[in-house]
């Protein structure tokens, strides 16, 4: 798996639903504590809210965690409708928060849980959702000699040079999509006559 769907930017919208507000708040998310403290911004921002209900999922295939709360409504109201638009939508990596402003009318159960996947479905809608390719950043150890040969198989693999480092050799950090990954030690090598060398591999987004 080399890419995965998620959003591009935080997005807030709003929906009424009866006298009833209804606000989802959308972010980009790599992490728990990134969740909630998104979580927690949200909170603060809109505060005489009667409710802060939540879903997100994280990760990919086997280590995908999904989360979700009903924030004191009637269980499985809230957060369960709002992961199930996430999961539809097959989006990873995001939050949202459906945040709900008491009208003076109850909804019920049917009613709440019907408001707030819509309440999800409408900040799904306005996020642009794109594909995020994942990569992984590579330091290499390049002989003066080869550099200029090496530096070509990255920009041939669609890879990035972050930075140089010069002392006996040159020390490259590079970002290079996993897509690639496989067949570039090969590349490096023979760019290098197996002068070069793979110092360290971090797989990240």
């Amino acid at each position: 798996m080399y890419s995965y769907k998620t959003i591009a930017a935080a997005v807030r919208t709003k929906i009424a639903v009866g006298a009833c507000r209804f606000y989802a708040s959308l972010s980009f998310c790599r992490s728990d504590k990134e969740a909630r403290s998104f979580l927690h911004e949200v909170k603060e921002e809109l505060t005489s809210a009667t409710h802060h209900a939540y879903a997100y999922r994280l990760g990919l295939g086997d280590a995908l965690i999904a989360r979700c709360d009903d924030a004191g409504e009637p269980a499985g109201t809230a957060g369960p409708p709002m992961l199930a638009v996430l999961e539809k939508a097959d989006i990873t990596n995001v939050i949202v928060v459906g945040t709900r402003y008491f009208g003076g009318v109850k909804l019920g159960v049917g009613g709440l849980v019907r408001a707030y996947r819509s309440c999800a479905e409408a900040g799904v809608q306005a996020a642009r959702i794109y594909t995020r390719k994942l990569k992984a950043k590579v330091l290499l150890q390049v002989p003066y000699d080869y550099l200029g040969a090496v530096v070509r198989e990255v920009e041939a693999s669609s890879g990035e040079t972050l930075d140089f480092q010069y002392d006996n050799d040159v020390c490259l950090e590079i970002l290079i999509p996993l897509s690639t990954m496989d067949k570039f030690p090969g590349r490096v090598a023979s760019a290098s006559r197996g002068e070069a060398k793979i110092l360290e591999i971090v797989n990240q987004e």
